[in-house]
């Protein structure tokens, strides 16, 4: 009996360090966004929690519930408004909502070539790779006690070999490398002030002017990344490591999951939301095998937004920026895993080949293009009487 017991409480805590795989994503990006670009802390946690419980409630696997990082990157880098977010997260909604009513989520998806899907995988793969680099150089969060780049590559290096020890192992790593990480945090900066209660959130129609600039500045450069990654590539690393168990995740059912999750963002002034083929992989290899550990995440973001809405910038900042690149590096490798699943080499140089590309121009959406452009000019190729000839003459 005690050996059930012990049994069901680690199978417990596997399933929520799966649930929290994917945070070293979602932490950095909401801790800039909360402090750059004022969006409201409670409202980012409640409606990612949220839209975490609906997903695993509604699919009954685990789905990733990521922030849409083309927005992210240029909403900071541009340091536009909360309410130019909430018009770009609409705009996004619509577009989705589009794409999951008309059935085109499904018509497209059916005719998206694998290896593109991979490429797009690929490109994900070495993206995490490059902001894990990014964020354990960074050392410390600003305006913190400083880190060394040093210590922060060393944090991040012994965090994904820990990773990889406690799955050889069968333990919650992701737990193990979050606690280490609160400790080096609270180590070097201390213990924040914390005040209970969230944030006051409203509803909020953002006003006219605000969605011309969203949609060239967000949305154009998002969409077709978000189909790509979000629909199409997350419907294939569902079924590679659920199989039949996620019958129910199709790409117009996840158009539709991030059409209502940015309706609610876009009203209420949260972090715009999408799925992800990378969170599939973390949540997968650190443990996460049941829709259950979604569910818990989603539970945890909601009360912390409640309980603690207004101490979250701070309190998000004692998690040490290494622990959380570790984490993503650990992901972008098992990622890199599946986004070299092709059986053909040429599939798998033009797979790489996306990803490089992406790596190099800092755009999904440039390395994409790119992979269309070969594998149509492939397609046309192997249509020629110049190819008919070579193989004649082999």
């Amino acid at each position: 009996m005690a050996g059930e017991r012990r049994g069901v409480a680690r199978g417990a805590l596997g399933e929520l360090a799966g649930g929290l795989g994917d945070t070293g994503l979602f932490i950095p990006i909401a801790v800039a966004m909360i402090a750059l670009n004022g969006l409201n802390a409670t409202a980012v946690f409640v409606i990612t929690g949220l839209v975490y419980a609906g997903t695993a409630l509604y699919f009954r696997v685990p789905v990733p519930v990521q922030p849409l990082k083309a927005f992210a990157a240029a909403a900071i880098a541009l340091h536009l408004s909360a309410e130019t977010l909430a018009a770009g997260a609409l705009l996004m909604a619509a577009a989705m909502a589009v794409l999951a009513a008309a059935g085109l989520a499904n018509w497209l998806a059916e005719r998206f070539p694998t290896v593109l899907v991979r490429g797009i995988q690929a490109s994900v793969a070495l993206l995490l790779a490059k902001a894990a680099v990014n964020l354990a150089e960074q050392g410390n969060w600003p305006g913190l006690p400083a880190l060394s780049p040093t210590v922060g590559i060393a944090m991040a290096i012994a965090a994904c070999g820990a990773l990889f020890i406690c799955r050889w192992l069968s333990l919650p790593g992701s737990l193990f490398v979050l606690a280490a990480g609160v400790a080096v945090g609270l180590g070097v900066g201390g213990v924040p002030e914390l005040h209970a209660g969230p944030q006051a959130v409203s509803l909020s129609i953002p006003s006219g002017d605000v969605f011309a600039a969203a949609l060239t500045s967000l949305v154009l450069a998002q969409l077709p990344l978000t189909f790509g990654n979000a629909v199409v590539a997350t419907t294939d690393a569902e079924r590679t490591y659920y199989g039949a168990r996620a019958r129910r995740v199709r790409p117009a059912r996840l158009a539709a999951s991030i059409g209502i999750a940015n309706t609610l963002t876009g009203l209420f002034g949260g972090l715009p939301l999408c799925h992800g083929a990378g969170g599939v992989t973390a949540h997968y290899k650190l443990g996460a095998r049941t829709a259950a550990s979604t569910f818990a995440v989603g539970a945890i973001f909601v009360a912390l937004g409640i309980g603690l809405g207004a101490s979250l910038p701070a309190l998000l900042e004692v998690l040490a920026p290494g622990a959380l690149a570790g984490m993503l590096a650990f992901v972008a490798i098992q990622h890199g895993v599946l986004a070299g699943q092709l059986d053909r080499v040429d599939d798998r140089l033009i797979a790489a080949g996306v990803g490089v590309i992406t790596l190099l121009s800092g755009n999904l959406a440039i390395g994409f293009a790119a992979g269309v452009a070969v594998v149509l000019g492939r397609a046309a190729w192997r249509r020629s009487p110049w190819a008919s000839k070579s193989l004649a003459r082999a």
